[in-house]
């Protein structure tokens, strides 16, 4: 094979590992896939919740179907149908992000979940790149068709069309089943987080990326309060949770909001109520699926990233209780 049909299996090797790892993310975290899959299902046009909801829950079948391409664009397995369906796939991906680019949405990309967030404009830039690699390489395997695989050693190089290794069949089979299997059971005993919001008592808060505040909340003990600058109820909540943060027998309070830092809104926030609590900005796809359902402010006491207790706007506990609660 020459130097141009090896650079083309590399590129196809390089988009496997992406869609190995973006696939092996969704299936390890469906429900969060689910949340991230909302906005781009009603980007399409999907008004009606239930409709999106149930357009998002079929979404989450990329999980398993990105891990099984991974691992067959890794092996060489049927390059000739797997390299156009990874293509085809990564277009509408890229398609898709450029839409929500266009609108300006503030969501987040959903490829690699919990692992990665990125905005619509870097996923669409990066997501074209891998579309004209994939191109390279579906162009670059037609070139090592007639290509003779050496007897005996792995077809690394894909020559012929082959696979690595006679196994890769099996492999890609079990890549499936293991996929399908760890899919269903990370997201069929978690429904419920899909039907409101996903801060619950029990819930892991993986997938939140905090601006504005250089805090893990996945380690030690915090109050976090979901609120909006222009909302009338989370202004008035601000003396009350000026009292709280103040309070040296309570864990640190942390305000999450979609707003950025130096939007107008935020600006006229803080000199208007002057907050005396850390205020952090994250994703509005993260925001919803927080407040979907129930609104805001909402109050919650987590220890190390597990949701403990929540409340509502019109049950705020008092400073009495929260004490009790902590053992204060």
């Amino acid at each position: 094979m020459d130097g141009i049909s090896k650079a083309a299996r590399v590129g196809q090797m390089v988009v496997g590992v992406v869609y190995l790892v973006a696939g092996a993310i969704k299936v390890w975290e469906p429900v969060l896939f689910y949340w991230e899959a909302i906005p781009y299902v009603q980007l399409l046009g999907v008004a009606e919740w239930e409709t999106a909801s149930a357009v998002a829950k079929a979404a989450i079948a990329l999980g398993p179907i990105e891990f099984v391409l991974g691992w067959a664009l890794l092996l060489n397995w049927y390059p000739r149908l797997c390299l156009p369906v990874a293509t085809v796939l990564m277009a509408a991906f890229t398609a898709l992000t450029a839409k929500a680019w266009h609108m300006g949405a503030s969501i987040d990309c959903g490829c690699f979940g919990a692992l990665v967030e990125r905005g619509p404009g870097e996923a669409a830039i990066e997501d074209g790149a891998m579309v004209a690699v994939l191109l390279f390489a579906w162009w670059g395997m037609r070139r090592s068709t007639n290509a003779v695989p050496a007897a005996g050693r792995p077809n690394w190089w894909g020559a012929g069309c082959a696979p690595v290794w006679p196994q890769a069949s099996r492999m890609v089979s079990g890549a499936l089943v293991v996929g399908l299997v760890v899919g269903g059971v990370r997201f069929f005993p978690q429904l419920e987080r899909t039907v409101q919001s996903d801060l619950k008592s029990g819930v892991r808060l993986s997938g939140l990326a905090l601006k504005g505040v250089d805090v893990d909340l996945l380690e030690g003990e915090y109050l976090i309060e979901l609120f909006s600058p222009t909302c009338v109820h989370c202004k008035n909540a601000v003396p009350k949770m000026n009292i709280l943060a103040q309070d040296p027998q309570l864990p640190r309070l942390i305000a999450l909001t979609s707003f950025a830092q130096d939007a107008p809104q935020m600006i006229d926030f803080k000199e208007q109520l002057q907050p005396r609590f850390d205020i952090a900005t994250i994703s509005l796809t993260d925001f919803r699926r927080l407040t979907f359902g129930h609104g805001y402010p909402r109050l919650a006491y987590i220890a190390d990233g597990v949701v403990q207790q929540v409340w509502e706007s019109n049950y705020m506990p008092t400073q009495a209780r929260l004490r009790e609660i902590m053992g204060s």
